[in-house]
């Protein structure tokens, strides 16, 4: 089985038509003039069974995992969690974030929460543009026993030092009973260059 390797290069200032390169942090094509983009590298988590979570106030993990980024690169990311449990009924809102071992320059993500007694009707719905990656309220309180929670959310980040990112949800409150994390929830992230300066790959002028 053969296979082709790129070596990390600087990007040319005026790309080619059919080009491929390659910078050391993404991968880029060129399909039309100059206009140069991304070849989507996704690193992509989706769970295939319920993953159970704990019925505390504090940050924990959606999906029971975390990825590993590189140090000096500039992510997109996009996700999409949807919880549930049926017991406990203290109050709570329901937020979300990151934790880890990257230490971050600079973060920005929209998360839209929906939260309500039904997975098909949402009663509370919130949306929150985020600066931080502490985990934040992004739903209404809700005190039902039998709740179902779904948080969307996209953005991108910019990481100074490697190290683990894990996408994180959060209640205001223990419930009385943990939610768990539904098969089908799901994060990716992939590279879209190199941090320090503004990500600009295409024809922008």
């Amino acid at each position: 089985m053969s296979s082709v390797v790129l070596t990390a290069d600087t990007l040319l200032s005026t790309p080619t038509v059919g080009q491929v390169e390659y910078d050391g942090k993404s991968f880029y094509s060129t399909p039309q003039g100059t206009q140069r983009g991304v070849i989507v590298g996704a690193q992509y988590y989706r769970l295939n069974a319920v993953y159970v979570g704990s019925n505390v106030n504090t940050a924990q993990s959606v999906l029971g995992v975390g990825v590993t980024l590189s140090t000096a690169t500039v992510y997109a990311f996009e996700g999409v969690y949807m919880l549930s449990k049926t017991a406990g009924t203290t109050s709570h809102t329901v937020g979300t974030g990151f934790g880890g071992t990257a230490t971050l320059n600079n973060i920005g993500y929209n998360a839209v929460g929906y939260q309500g007694g039904s997975a098909l009707i949402a009663t509370n719905n919130c949306s929150l543009l985020a600066t931080s990656a502490t985990p934040t309220a992004v739903t209404s309180s809700g005190a039902s026993a039998t709740a179902f929670a779904t948080l969307q959310i996209k953005g991108t980040v910019s990481v100074s030092g490697g190290g683990t990112f894990i996408p994180q949800y959060i209640l205001s409150a223990a419930p009385g009973g943990a939610y768990s994390t539904v098969a089908g929830s799901y994060f990716l992230i992939y590279p879209i260059g190199t941090s320090g300066s503004n990500t600009s790959v295409g024809a922008w002028s």
